[in-house]
Formats: structure tokens, C-alpha cells, sequence
């Protein structure tokens, strides 16, 4: 029994290595739902701060911003008036300097209506 314990030890070794490995690969988190739940984390921070610069300019009245979960964003929605109050929205917003990405999906009402 001797001469097969120098094939037997090394086996039970890589199997025991083998399953810890696995365990280890089960239970560890998943890097992209960490990063995701970093960047909703900065989407908090840095919510009510785009909110209050909207409320504050009554351009934007018809604009919101919100938490945009898939990407770990925020997303500004709504009208504006004009194609300046527009720039105006976004070079504001740029100003902020975010560091998560901004979806936009704002209308202008101007040309919408053909004036």
C-alpha cells in the first residue's frame, strides 16, 4: 500500500485543490455586478446636485434626471424650448463633471412644432 500512496496523496491533493477552486469561483462576487453597484452608488451621490441645478433655471422646468440602473447612469429626459436652452442643459450638466455616463433623451419643443 506504500508504493501507491506516491499516486493516491497527489490525487487527493488536486481533487481538494480542485473543489476549494470552485468553491472559491461559487461564492466569490461577480466583478461586473460590483462595478455596476459602484457606479449606482455615485448615481446617488451625484443625483440630487443635477436636480437642484435643473430646479434652479426655469428652462429646464420640463426636464428630469434619474438613475438609469442597467448601465449604472443617469438619464435626463423631458423638453426644451429652444436648441440653445438645449446646449445650455448639456454644457451645465457637462460642467458637473459626472463620473458616470448621462443618457439624454430631451426634445426640443421649437422645432417640433415648426417655429
Amino acid at each position: 500500500m506504500c508504493s501507491r500512496s506516491w499516486i493516491v496523496l497527489p490525487a487527493v491533493a488536486a481533487v481538494t485543490m480542485a473543489l476549494t477552486l470552485g468553491l472559491c469561483a461559487a461564492l466569490a462576487p461577480d466583478p461586473g455586478a460590483l462595478a455596476q453597484h459602484y457606479q449606482l452608488r455615485l448615481c446617488e451621490e451625484r443625483l440630487p446636485r443635477v436636480q437642484t441645478l435643473l430646479r434652479a433655471d426655469p428652462r429646464f422646468a420640463n426636464v428630469d434626471v434619474g438613475m438609469n440602473s442597467s448601465p449604472g447612469g443617469l438619464t435626463v429626459g423631458g423638453f426644451v424650448e429652444t436648441p440653445d436652452d438645449l446646449f445650455r442643459l448639456m454644457r451645465a450638466i457637462a460642467a458637473e463633471q459626472l463620473p458616470v455616463p448621462v443618457s439624454w433623451k430631451v426634445y426640443v419643443t421649437a422645432e417640433q412644432i415648426g417655429r
